[in-house]
């Protein structure tokens, strides 16, 4: 099929940003319902109608069908209204776009007929779509699906990503422990087969199971777990129901792990994955019971993969641990998890190197399971031809083995492969490795453009599927063929799986179908890349920076930089598609730009004149404001934002270096997590119409708008300032500060003098209304280092009412201004907030004491209390705490109190108290 050719028929595959389609999609529609029809009419034709023309006629059956009528007219005009565009290429946020034509079609034409993929009786032909669909996915990533091959592929749809991984983490728990349960049965009913049979351990020293050592039971190869019930067939005659039985009694699913880890003395393993990994991980490790602490983070790159040293380095640890008398206590490790673009990033995990590393952590009696989570980046499979898959495969031998530089490698693989998708060489040989992969997730309602609910999980040995199976006889009837035994869930719509596999049939899981759609899709983002990447130059007032790296930034010569991105602009923005695609070297530099799956992380920061804004409190409140303005999150809004992007937190303490970096880049200091903004590209049309470069011209001049905000907030100008005023015999002034504000970002307490006239007439106010509080502020505008360096200025006295500013009681001057406290609340001064005490300045006269909350983080609370007194602090604020009256009248000390001392009052900074 020639490119342009191509093209159009991905224009075939869906209604369109316009409905283009939408004749056909009603023609289509209307032909799966006819067909449903003629089935009812077919179905025992002798049968009598019991919706009889005369019972159409009636009032009450017309009145039904009014009201059918309306709600849907009124309920489509609203959704029309008031749904996130997803089908419109301006639609740049989650893994979502116009769900494929054949997707609707199949669910609409199986959504008739209801079927529940539960049990076959309920399903006999959507069970056995779904069974076909799993052997689609499954050969997709390379697993074999041949039966006179082993091991033999399998999959099922699955609700969503977060599932497949539930399920993937059950099978890899269970199969950790099978060996633990078999030892033990071993012992009782299968105590026959104890003196003869035979295991490789994870070594390859073939010996009796029940001389195993507990570390030797873990870490038995999957392959050879999945082989023993098998083997126990052939050698012995053991059937299925048998062994089922034997083993039940001490299988982790019954007695649970705890009770095994109890009798073998099992410290609690180890799951490995990516700091980047989805949040389905530790919640499914809470409801496996693996513990969310046990999965352990692992460090990542600058373009967020996983570090392959780092996860050496925690394997190592893992198998060198010792116990308190300093005896060997290696630690086991159920999976090691790699994935395959994420959510946030589209980045690859490098799983051929996950791969070595397995092995070589085998032949040091290590072994665990490798799940690829590929909810993303699955079908990209579809992107690559046959004959690259194996010229990858084997030119990845090869460097792995031999002296091959990665320059020869990346040489290599464009002379074999020019391709009409930028996949980057790592990225493309970690797609392909996913073969070797023990289980893999896959999200047909995400990169292949189908309606939720459709996940799906692969194995590579199908035989894993039975360390989940867990059956009702009532519902399924000891029938093997009903899907629904395996996995977590139970009923299921037969609808989905219909969808997944009309859409595979028509669009094709090839290089001309999915492959040229995802293509077009991953050449939309790295167009994307390549404005934001640009996008800022020294003489703009906002920086933006892609989270990956260009490639003339990984080398970090600022030169080269600058050439490069001048290169984009006029070699690849400015450049019409098919020109640039003919431009051989400039389409090397498009392959190896961007993230690795259709995903572009960013985040923007602004400046002050020239200077580059440090915080990145106020750089995350410029991107949180961005998001908000191209983001629809109000069901009764009526913004049509020219652009919808979503966004993320990236955590430091997740992302470590890679994130320090990526900081840098931006100008920012400081250990602060980072508010970034995301954008996802799976249109395949932005490029073509020109509205790529719409666009981003949208987003810049959002960012150019957004950014006057934050100058406002971070310039200092003269203003007007309050202070809480305490004490009666000598006065201490304390600042209402705003950590969101320069002008007011400066906890500060000062004492001066203030007229006897003033001090008069607020004494007497202060007698007629005790429980008001009095403000001192200054007359006109001015700053604080203005105050602090005159040491005086003309004030007025009024009193605080949360309803608004009230007349003032007197004006005059205070002047003789000493500072007690002084800190400045920028966020680079500032530090986590204690988590068992509160921190409190305690300072005043010798006569009376006064108290301010210590602010050491943000957000947080004013609490101001004046004239404590020593026995209600030490009564109230519990006993043993120091509370010091000073002597001096200008020194402060710093008093803390705990939450515990005070049963039943919540003092939290969040707690809903203010002075």
């Amino acid at each position: 099929m020639a490119e342009g050719d191509k093209s159009d028929a991905v224009s075939a595959w869906f209604l369109g940003p316009k409905g283009e389609n939408a004749e056909t999609l009603i023609w289509l529609l209307t032909e799966a319902l006819q067909r449903h029809v003629q089935g009812r009419v077919a179905y025992f034709p002798e049968d009598a109608s019991v919706i009889t023309p005369e019972v159409k006629s009636t009032v009450a059956f017309q009145k039904q069908i009014q009201k059918q009528a309306a709600l849907v007219k009124s309920l489509a005009e609203k959704l029309a209204e008031h749904s996130v565009p997803f089908w419109n290429p301006r639609y740049n946020a989650h893994m979502n776009m116009d769900t494929s034509m054949p997707g609707i079609v199949g669910y609409f034409t199986a959504m008739l007929f209801n079927p529940n993929n539960v049990a076959l009786e309920a399903s006999p032909l959507t069970t056995a779509i779904e069974i076909a669909v799993g052997k689609q996915l499954a050969e997709l990533v390379g697993y074999n699906i041949e039966t006179l091959q082993n091991p033999i592929g399998w999959g099922h749809i699955t609700a969503d990503g977060s599932i497949a991984n539930l399920e993937s983490m059950w099978a890899a728990r269970n199969l950790k422990f099978y060996p633990l349960s078999l030892r033990l049965a071993m012992m009782n009913q299968l105590e026959f087969i104890a003196d003869t049979f035979h295991v490789d351990t994870c070594t390859h020293e073939l010996k009796l199971l029940k001389d195993f050592t507990t570390w030797e039971l873990l870490n038995i190869l999957p392959s050879n777990v999945l082989d023993i019930p098998t083997r126990l067939n052939e050698e012995y005659g053991i059937t299925a129901q048998f062994l089922q039985d034997a083993l039940k009694p001490y299988l982790a699913q019954t007695v649970g792990k705890e009770r095994l880890e109890r009798e073998f003395h099992v410290e609690p393993m180890a799951y490995f994955a990516s700091a980047m990994m989805h949040y389905s991980w530790p919640k499914g490790a809470a409801i496996t019971g693996i513990g969310s602490e046990n999965v352990v983070p692992v460090k990542v790159d600058n373009s967020a993969r996983m570090d392959p040293n780092d996860l050496r380095r925690l394997l190592d640890e893992c198998l060198n641990l010792k116990d308190a008398q300093g005896n060997p206590a290696p630690r086991a490790v159920y999976a090691v998890v790699a994935i395959v673009g994420s959510t946030e990033h589209g980045a690859c995990d490098p799983i051929k190197d996950i791969l070595d590393i397995r092995e070589e952590f085998r032949k040091k009696g290590l072994s665990f399971v490798l799940h690829g989570d590929g909810a993303w980046g699955t079908y990209f499979a579809t992107a690559i031809p046959e004959v690259v898959v194996q010229e990858s495969i084997s030119l990845s031998s090869q460097w792995s083995h031999t002296s091959m530089k990665i320059g020869e490698y990346n040489k290599a693989r464009h002379d074999v492969f020019v391709p009409t998708v930028p996949l980057k060489t790592k990225t493309l040989e970690s797609i392909v490795h996913m073969r070797y992969c023990d289980s893999v997730t896959v999200d047909p309602h995400k990169s292949g453009y189908l309606q939720y609910p459709a996940g799906g999980l692969l194995y590579r040995d199908q035989r894993m599927r039975y360390l989940v199976t867990w059956t009702s006889p009532i519902v399924y009837r000891n029938d093997l063929q009903s899907i629904g035994v395996f996995g977590v869930e139970g009923s299921k719509p037969g609808a989905a799986p219909v969808a997944t596999f009309f859409s595979h049939v028509i669009l094709g899981l090839d290089v001309d179908g999915y492959g040229q759609l995802l293509g077009e899709a991953l050449f939309s983002a790295v167009k994307m890349y390549a404005h934001l990447a640009t996008m800022s130059t020294s003489e703009s007032t906002f920086v933006v920076r892609p989270l990956n790296l260009l490639p003339a930034e990984i080398n970090g010569i600022p030169e080269e930089v600058e050439a490069q991105k001048e290169l984009i602009r006029r070699k690849i923005l400015s450049i019409p598609n098919r020109e640039l695609v003919k431009d051989k070297e400039t389409w090397k530099l498009v392959v190896e730009m961007g993230s690795d799956l259709s995903i572009n992380a960013f985040a923007v920061n602004f400046k002050l004149g020239n200077v580059v804004n440090e915080d990145i409190v106020e750089a995350n409140y410029l991107n949180k404001r961005i998001f908000d303005a191209l983001s629809i999150t109000d069901a009764n809004t009526d913004k049509k934002p020219p652009l919808i992007l979503t966004s993320t937190v990236l955590s430091q303490k997740s992302y470590s270096e890679c994130l320090l970096k990526f900081k840098d880049r931006l100008g920012l200091k400081g250990s602060q997590d980072l508010y970034t903004l995301v954008n996802v590209v799976m249109s395949p049309w932005p490029t073509a119409s020109g509205l790529t470069a719409e666009i981003a011209q949208s987003l810049q001049e959002t960012i150019v708008k957004e950014r006057e905000v934050s100058v406002y907030r971070n310039t200092l100008t003269e203003d007007y300032h309050a202070f809480v005023m305490q004490g009666t015999d000598k006065l201490y002034f304390v600042h209402l500060p705003m950590f969101n504000m320069e002008n007011h970002r400066h906890q500060l307490i000062i004492t001066g003098v203030i007229s006897a006239e003033m001090r008069t007439i607020y004494n007497e106010e202060r007698e007629k209304n005790p429980d008001t509080v009095y403000l001192l502020v200054n007359d006109t505008p001015t700053t604080l280092e203005k105050i602090l360096a005159a040491k005086e200025f003309d004030a007025r006295i009024e009193p605080f009412d949360s309803k608004g500013q009230q007349p003032p009681i007197v004006k005059g001057k205070i002047t003789d201004i000493q500072v007690i406290v002084q800190k400045k609340l920028n966020s680079k001064f500032l530090t986590p907030y204690p988590t068992r005490k509160m921190p409190f300045y305690i300072y005043g006269s010798e006569a009376q004491t006064h108290i301010d909350h210590v602010y050491t983080a943000s957000p947080n609370i004013q609490m101001t209390a004046e004239q404590v007194r020593q026995a209600v602090v030490a009564r109230e604020l519990g006993d043993g705490i120091p509370v010091k009256v000073l002597a001096s009248e200008t020194r402060v000390e710093e008093l803390s109190v705990f939450y515990k001392s005070i049963p039943g009052v919540d003092i939290r900074p969040n707690a809903p108290v203010c002075a």
